[in-house]
């Protein structure tokens, strides 16, 4: 087995549906891959940050499949529910506990101070604010 990547993740939500996303994936300390986006989405916060730490664990067993993964994140009730209170937070705490289930992977509970991927997720929001930029032929 080969060392541990340490993936932080977050997500940022307005009040118009807009959502942005924000990953940092490091190795012995340093970041070896960031990406942050902007995407549309219909339900809460908590559920929002959910799916980002399944497509976390998505990316980590795709890109990196040896690896063990730690994926940390500043959203409490990913990590800590026990009994989620909505069905579709239910199912996308399940998402995770399933990906965690298939190997070396984890998800840690991270305060946002220390999340590097915090401003990551407010980058992909502005950019869904932002007009796009057009390239002239």
């Amino acid at each position: 087995m080969r060392e541990c990547l340490v993936i932080y993740v977050d997500a940022a939500l307005d009040k118009n549906g807009r959502a942005g996303c924000g990953l940092a994936v490091f190795v012995r300390g340093r970041a070896v891959y960031t990406e942050s986006f902007g995407f549309s989405h219909l339900g809460g916060s908590a559920q929002l940050e959910a799916h980002v730490c399944a497509g976390a664990l998505d990316l980590a067993a795709a890109r990196w499949p040896y690896h063990r993964v730690i994926v940390r994140t500043d959203c409490a009730p990913v990590v800590r529910s026990r009994m989620p209170s909505s069905d579709s937070f239910r199912i996308a705490v399940h998402e995770v506990r399933e990906r965690c289930r298939r190997g070396w992977r984890v998800v840690r509970y991270v305060s946002r101070k220390a999340n590097p991927a915090h401003e990551l997720a407010r980058e992909g929001l502005k950019s869904l604010s932002r007009p796009p930029v057009l390239a002239a032929a």
